[in-house]
């Protein structure tokens, strides 16, 4: 009950507030603040597994439309952009799996789970995005078993991708080093850290009533 009124009130908010963007500003408001995020295919300050390829497609892209003029050179950069709903297919199975499979049993650690998968394989990626699963980690972290080696080993190797996926993109972004192929292969390490984390957490995950049967042995045991 409690999830179909999340999804009822969620989805009919943002579309309430889409409208009136849009009955406000125009068809502006509707392809800037949402068809330009299904097609966005940026590489500048952009360090996600697909950045190297957005790179290589893009200049390609404006080679070709340099040679050309008009209708065509608008119709080749309409094909450049097509090329950035790929990504998004990955992302729509994760996240239907996930509504699907857990949110009914419990939202909070979906969520959870959903923006970290939605991070991992999103096309653009910066250091910030961290903070968008972090905030939500609070609200289930009591229900992931942390005290494990898998999930020593696992947050070992995602610190380890951290520094090498930072400090490549250092080498790029602010000494303008040509070390793009570097940069892709730290963003591969990357997310496959992630995911390796994430196969982590969902092996580790004790539903609620579990939980809550540790909390009360561990009270238990300090009594006795």
């Amino acid at each position: 009950m409690l999830c179909s009124l999340f999804l009822v009130f969620s989805i009919g908010t943002a579309v309430i507030l889409q409208y009136l963007a849009v009955h406000y500003y125009g068809q502006v408001a509707l392809d800037e603040g949402l068809l330009y995020h299904f097609v966005h295919v940026d590489h500048r300050h952009n360090y996600s597994m697909y950045r190297y390829w957005i790179y290589l497609a893009r200049g390609k892209a404006e080679a070709a439309i340099s040679q050309i003029a008009g209708s065509a050179a608008e119709n080749a950069l309409q094909s450049s952009s097509a090329w950035g709903y790929i990504p998004l297919l990955p992302q729509v199975l994760i996240l239907g799996f996930s509504s699907l499979g857990m949110a009914p049993y419990d939202l909070s650690f979906a969520l959870f789970c959903q923006t970290f998968a939605f991070v991992a394989f999103n096309k653009v990626m910066t250091a910030q995005y961290f903070t968008w699963y972090l905030c939500l980690l609070p609200l289930c972290s009591d229900r992931i078993h942390w005290n494990s080696k898998r999930m020593y080993v696992s947050l070992g190797v995602l610190l380890v991708s951290i520094v090498t996926w930072l400090l490549s993109a250092f080498t790029l972004e602010m000494l303008g080093w040509k070390t793009h192929r570097q940069v892709y292969l730290a963003s591969l390490f990357f997310f496959v850290a992630n995911v390796n984390l994430l196969s982590s957490i969902l092996d580790g995950y004790r539903s609620k009533k579990k939980s809550k049967a540790v909390s009360r042995t561990a009270e238990k045991a300090k009594l006795s």
